[in-house]
């Protein structure tokens, strides 16, 4: 592990002013929420840096609601998700999701709403989940602020729209949610990754996430045909923008998907039994 310096901002204009200056002296920063995902990295060598800037004390983990919409501040946990009552009656996907978090109660308070977001990892939870709720990304800079849906900030396999200046502030979904909602992912073991997820609000659409680089979003018309439409669909994922890890190939994940897909339909209609 590389020697690196940490900063420790009060606010979240003193995070853009930190990143900034680092930015200019040519510095490289690390962002640092729960640090779940990001310190094992660092410790491993995965990724370099010369500052890690700590979010910690930076005053960003609180849920606003708003008639239309919650924030959910950069530092929120998962458990926060599972303590908030209002999270639990009108984003029932996401407080379902948060409660399936591998890891236990450790990582439940130390990950990160936006932490997992901004790691964009193909095979990840939040991704999914988000582009299932249309969440958009509110992203800070010494430039301003800016407002981006979460499907046009997730590039690819572990890139997002964030310029090296810029950071999340918070993630904002419109609520409440109506509609139904099923939220399944396979795993291959009880304390790994997930292989692939799927989220559905419906009627609307199910969303994929771990077949391709970024979450799939299949619009569905028809219960009935869920299974046919998104396996013509998977069918249809570009060779380039497949995805495949150690722990599945891409054809794995293309003959598994329709089905993980048809269980998050199912678990919708269960919801209403």
């Amino acid at each position: 592990m590389s020697a690196f310096s940490t900063v420790s901002p009060r606010n979240r204009d003193d995070v853009v002013k930190s990143l900034a200056d680092i930015v200019a002296c040519g510095g490289e920063p690390l962002i640092v929420g729960g640090g779940t995902l990001t310190v094992p990295a660092l410790v491993r060598g995965d990724i370099a840096a010369t500052h890690v800037v700590d979010l910690g004390k930076a005053d960003l983990g609180g849920i606003e609601f708003s008639e239309a919409a919650v924030e959910i501040g950069a530092l929120a946990s998962y458990q926060q998700m599972l303590e908030s009552s209002r999270i639990r009656r009108h984003l029932p996907l996401l407080h379902r999701l948060c409660s399936g978090i591998t890891g236990g109660i450790q990582i439940r308070n130390q990950g990160t709403i936006v932490g997992a977001l901004c790691a964009a990892r193909p095979q990840s939870d939040i991704p999914t989940a988000l582009v299932a709720l249309d969440a958009e990304v509110l992203v800070h800079s010494t430039s301003g602020s800016r407002v981006v849906s979460v499907r046009t900030f997730l590039h690819g396999a572990e890139q997002t729209d964030l310029a090296v200046d810029e950071f999340v502030v918070a993630v904002r979904i419109p609520w409440p949610i109506t509609a139904g909602f099923g939220y399944v992912k396979l795993k291959s073991a009880e304390s790994s990754w997930p292989v692939v997820t799927a989220a559905a609000v419906l009627p609307g659409h199910i969303v994929l996430g771990g077949v391709a680089k970024v979450p799939q979003l299949i619009p569905i018309a028809d219960v009935d045909t869920a299974r046919a439409v998104v396996a013509e669909h998977v069918d249809r994922i570009p060779p380039e923008q497949r995805w495949a890890d150690l722990r599945a190939d891409w054809n794995y994940r293309r003959r598994v998907a329709p089905e993980v897909a048809v269980r998050a339909v199912e678990q919708e209609e269960s919801n209403h039994a």
